[in-house]
């Protein structure tokens, strides 16, 4: 019996750490893969990465959110649209399970579009703590859902103090961290030919989203961060954060550095150069979960600002601070130039799994009976 597998993508770094775990379900004798595009992939002011998806997989079905801007109201009447389409192409697909990737909107949309028409959902990345509107999304996308694949036990645990019967809880690593320990990245010479990298220079990266829950001021909040790293004199990449409120600020902040001699700006540097540019980094700057996540696999320094990742777990190559110039500019002081902290990040823990979460989700899946009893749900506290 073959088995219909939906995924659902809608950001550029989730569609890169599930890429092996693609790879596995598209190629497996016993399942069909039916890949849905949403959210940033579809919208060209994060870079169209629809293009760079269909290069590697068909794509199932494509479901335009129509965000207007980056002002709350226009998200939310996004997910409304979400909700409302996604609704359409999962009955049209009629698929056994959809896969489910962290937390965002088009996640929580995607999984309640999926409950009412009666299938099943297996969601990657549920128990973290992470903070901003991410965090009660995530544990939402988690009480809707019938599979679990947490990247930590204490993530898991997490899960079954949620009331999740423990059978259905599978601790399976962090996908993000599969294509890394793979090698599955641009080597540093293509990398660096391509960034226009010197052979000797070790460059920052930057990735900074606004938040969500406090009331900032976001042009404000990047203009402090670049301007802080900028004066450190080092080639600079920034790229485009991604498609939450407030983002069209960030933009205007990070374009207002443009034509500065060490900056390279990016709307989009798909997953596997942006790992490769991470091999060869100083240190990653803002507050993407990448800095948590990934760069311990290298390993390299981080600089998490603000309250985006508040209380998510992390390696001892990070250093948080809080925004402003001043802080900005002591954090990278110690990521740059201090030698026991890069002692430190040269030997930091890797809590995020071996890089075969994809193994472990695809081997659930081929034994799952998708049924009745997967979709009757019991609280057990």
């Amino acid at each position: 019996m073959t088995r219909h597998i939906a995924v659902l993508t809608g950001k550029r770094g989730g569609y890169g750490a599930m890429k092996p775990m693609l790879r596995a379900i598209d190629r497996h004798p016993s399942m069909r893969l039916s890949l849905i595009i949403t959210d940033q992939h579809v919208n060209p002011a994060f870079g169209a990465t629809a293009s760079e998806i269909a290069r590697d997989f068909a794509v199932a079905a494509s479901v335009d959110m129509e965000q207007a801007s980056g002002a709350a109201v226009d998200r939310v009447r996004a997910l409304g649209v979400c909700l409302q389409r996604m609704a359409g192409a999962l009955e049209s697909l009629a698929p056994d399970a959809v896969v489910l990737y962290g937390d965002r909107g088009e996640v929580l949309a995607t999984a309640i579009a999926a409950l009412n028409l009666r299938i099943p959902s297996a969601h990657i990345q549920g128990g973290d703590i992470s903070g901003n509107v991410d965090e009660p999304m995530r544990h939402a996308i988690t009480k809707l859902s019938h599979l679990h694949f947490p990247a930590t036990e204490a993530a898991a645990e997490r899960i079954r103090r949620m009331g999740e019967e423990a059978w259905r809880v599978h601790v399976a690593g962090d996908n993000h961290v599969d294509p890394i320990v793979a090698g599955d990245y641009t080597g540093s010479g293509a990398v660096r030919e391509k960034f226009a990298i010197a052979p000797d220079e070790r460059p920052i990266l930057v990735l900074q989203h606004p938040e969500t829950i406090r009331r900032r001021d976001h042009g404000a909040d990047m203009r402090a961060t670049l301007g802080a790293v900028l004066e450190r004199g080092r080639r600079t990449l920034a790229v485009y954060p991604c498609s939450d409120q407030g983002y069209e600020e960030v933009i205007r902040a990070i374009e207002s550095f443009r034509g500065h001699p060490k900056l390279s700006i990016h709307t989009n540097i798909d997953a596997p150069d942006f790992h490769g540019l991470m091999a060869i980094a100083a240190v990653l700057v803002g507050n993407s979960s990448a800095g948590l996540i990934e760069t311990p696999y290298f390993p390299v320094a981080a600089v998490d600002v603000g309250e985006r990742q508040k209380g998510r777990q992390r390696a001892e190559n990070v250093i948080h601070c809080e925004f402003g110039r001043d802080n900005m500019a002591s954090a990278l002081q110690r990521a740059l130039d201090d030698a026991g902290f890069a002692a430190t990040v040269a030997a930091c823990s890797k809590p995020f799994g071996d890089g075969q979460a994809w193994r472990r989700i695809v081997s659930v899946l081929e034994r799952t009976s998708f049924d009745a009893a997967l979709l009757e749900k019991r609280m057990t506290y």
